[in-house]
């Protein structure tokens, strides 16, 4: 019997009604998504202009600027009067990543929809639809805003191919699927680095906050610098929306490259100055040289190392098994730092202030250093808390629900 087989499902396919509403509620459901997000946008937009000093809120002018806004959410890069802005909001795009992860996970719920043979059209669906709405867009727009129709088309198609993946990965045994085929080691490695990718990224956040609470003066200064309250209130939604690029950097940062602001760059050792937009949260990058004490933050990615060594020994009581999963794990977390890096950079018009760099290839090199160093080492000289590789990953095979409604078993190693 196949793994695909095995995998539990509710019900048998009803001819007619159900294959009819799949075929229905699929693409309308990627259509809503669509409205929803730009609908978003439209509303970020208006609040933004609201608050400006003196500006009116003409309806008409402020959905046509939402068009290239949306573009600008999908991670696409534009051209604003012939300067290029790549270096594009996390937030708003993280949002969208959610809604779309919803969106695809209700839907195969109101589907009834169980096996990884019926996620995929669900996907394809909604990257699809996603992909052919930015390349339409990139088409339409036109004026001093313009973007790429084939960089639209792939950014908006791969944000909706992920988040539809995520929001079914779950419920349609997708992660069931992955589990069944790799060994108990490589699995609880994958687990293991999924975790200490999170781990990084609070690593960033808490290097983020204290660099704001350092900084929290110079914030001020540049706030009452902006000229009044609309500006300051604009300048403050701009800098909320970046808060994921700061994350980010800030990890780039603690692991060593740090990042670059045109002719500011900003690392643990060698840093060297230069100057910055009015913006508050870029009022947190030093204005001065390197730091001797600026070197504490290295202990992070390797106080994260360590953990990932000490989840390793839970692992095995076999050493080869023990070093692979750490070294896995690692690997994770190289290749999420410099995805991120790479995503959160880009290029800043043609001033002083670009390109914005993160050095992804230099981020995704030093993280793996710093984490696998540590991790081997953990693992290899620490004590297996393991006694068994059964221990780690269960034996049975999920049973057959008895409501038809109710959510797949989360057959998932602990």
């Amino acid at each position: 019997m196949s793994l695909l087989a095995q995998i539990p499902h509710a019900i048998a396919e009803i001819p007619g009604r159900r294959a009819l509403g799949r075929w229905l509620l699929t693409p309308a459901a990627a259509l809503g998504v669509l409205l929803t997000g730009y609908l978003g946008v439209v509303g970020l937009l208006a609040f933004a202009v609201a608050t400006a000093p003196g500006a009116d809120v003409d309806l008409p002018a402020l959905l046509l600027v939402a068009l290239p806004g949306w573009l600008a959410a999908h991670q696409v890069s534009l051209t604003i009067d012939g300067a290029p802005l790549g270096v594009l909001p996390l937030l708003p795009t993280c949002g969208l990543a959610l809604l779309v992860a919803v969106a695809a996970g209700a839907l195969a719920r109101r589907l009834r929809l169980r096996r990884p043979d019926q996620a995929w059209p669900v996907i394809a669906v909604f990257g699809a639809v996603h992909a052919l709405a930015g390349g339409a867009l990139a088409l339409l727009v036109r004026g001093p805003v313009q973007a790429l129709p084939v960089d639209a088309l792939l950014s908006c198609g791969l944000l909706g191919t992920v988040a539809a993946t995520a929001g079914l990965a779950n419920r349609c045994g997708l992660i069931y699927l992955v589990w069944g085929r790799v060994e108990a080691h490589v699995w609880s490695g994958l687990r293991i680095g999924v975790l200490a990718l999170a781990g990084a990224l609070a690593v960033g956040g808490s290097v983020l906050l204290l660099a704001v609470l350092v900084s929290a003066g110079e914030m001020a200064g540049v706030l009452r610098g902006l000229g009044g309250p609309g500006a300051a209130i604009g300048a403050t939604l701009l800098s909320v929306l970046y808060v994921p690029n700061a994350v980010v950097g800030s990890w780039a940062f603690a692991a060593g490259p740090g990042l670059s602001l045109g002719a500011l760059h900003v690392r643990p050792v060698l840093s060297t100055p230069g100057p910055v937009p009015d913006l508050p949260l870029l009022a947190v990058l030093p204005a001065q040289e390197s730091s001797p004490w600026w070197l504490v933050v290295f202990a992070a990615p390797v106080a994260l190392g360590a953990l990932v060594g000490l989840a390793a020994l839970r692992v095995h009581d076999d050493l080869a098994p023990r070093l692979l999963a750490a070294g896995l794990a690692a690997v994770v977390v190289s290749v999420g730092a410099l995805v991120a890096a790479a995503v959160a950079g880009g290029r800043l018009g043609g001033g002083d202030y670009g390109p914005v760099s993160l050095h992804p290839g230099s981020v995704g090199v030093m993280t793996l250093f710093w984490l696998a160093v540590p991790a081997l080492l953990v693992a290899w000289f620490g004590e297996p808390a393991a006694t068994a590789e059964e221990s780690d990953v269960p034996e049975q095979r999920p049973a057959e629900p008895d409501d038809p409604d109710a959510d797949p078993p989360d057959v998932r190693p602990d």
